[in-house]
């Protein structure tokens, strides 16, 4: 679409993975051993051998269906799955050890210039959020993204562990809109993936902006590509100044 055309956004949902943070690292044996200091009753025919089992017998059967029915599965539900199945309990609330699980078993770094590119934005007035597909509540992918600075200007961080269901379902994008408040036709929403973030934004009516690889040339059904936070920064600039 012609810059001169383009609707001037009032709001801004960002993907989390691909798109704020790069993976660098996820250990979840190194979760699971956290876990294991904080066991209040542990039966002592209770291997870790078979929690292990019994942890990829879960993911294999719960967690990696969650893209095929759009269904979220949080990880409380998930760790519940798995160690009340041996009568284990632990000394304190899940709450307070999915924080602890997340730091032992995630390792992320910021994607270059996106600091810069929110602050920016929030400077301009634009309503900024987040929206993730992820086990995690929303509370603990903030948690991860202050690591980093990045969360100081978002108004909301939706998880879709939180709402039960997962993008590309149009439900989690409009929640995020109503909680943003923000009319999703005055929404830019940028991700890295054309299948959950570009198909579900723009199903929800929002404008889909395609965060790709410097490599990606195709735009798929997003209506703007860009292979950066800085020409993210610069195509929103553009809007701007063809309208005064």
């Amino acid at each position: 679409m012609n810059d001169a055309k383009r609707a001037a956004p009032r709001g801004m949902l960002l993907d989390y993975g691909g798109t704020l943070v790069e993976e660098a690292a996820f250990d979840p044996r190194a979760g699971m051993q956290i876990l294991l200091t904080h066991v209040a009753h542990r039966p002592p025919n209770v291997s870790t051998d078979a929690i292990i089992e019994r942890v990829d017998r879960v993911t294999e059967e719960v967690s990696a269906r969650r893209d095929e029915f759009q269904i979220e599965t949080p990880w409380a539900a998930l760790t519940r799955l798995i160690y009340d199945y041996f009568g284990v309990r632990f000394a304190q609330s899940l709450d307070e050890l999915e924080v602890e699980f997340w730091d032992a078993s995630v390792t992320t770094r910021p994607m270059a210039g996106a600091r810069e590119t929110l602050e920016e934005l929030h400077r301009a007035g634009i309503a900024l959020g987040v929206v993730s597909n992820s086990s995690f509540r929303g509370e603990v992918i903030r948690h991860e993204l202050s690591k980093h600075g990045l969360a100081d200007h978002l108004s909301i961080v939706v998880a879709s562990a939180d709402y039960a269901v997962r993008k590309p379902n149009p439900l989690l994008f409009e929640t995020a809109a109503g909680l943003l408040g923000v009319c999703a036709a005055d929404i830019w929403f940028v991700g890295d993936r054309l299948d959950t973030d570009v198909a579900g934004a723009r199903t929800a009516g929002m404008y889909p902006v395609w965060l790709a690889e410097a490599t990606a040339n195709e735009a798929g059904s997003a209506e703007l590509v860009v292979h950066s936070w800085t020409e993210l920064l610069s195509a929103y600039q553009r809007v701007i100044q063809s309208r005064r």
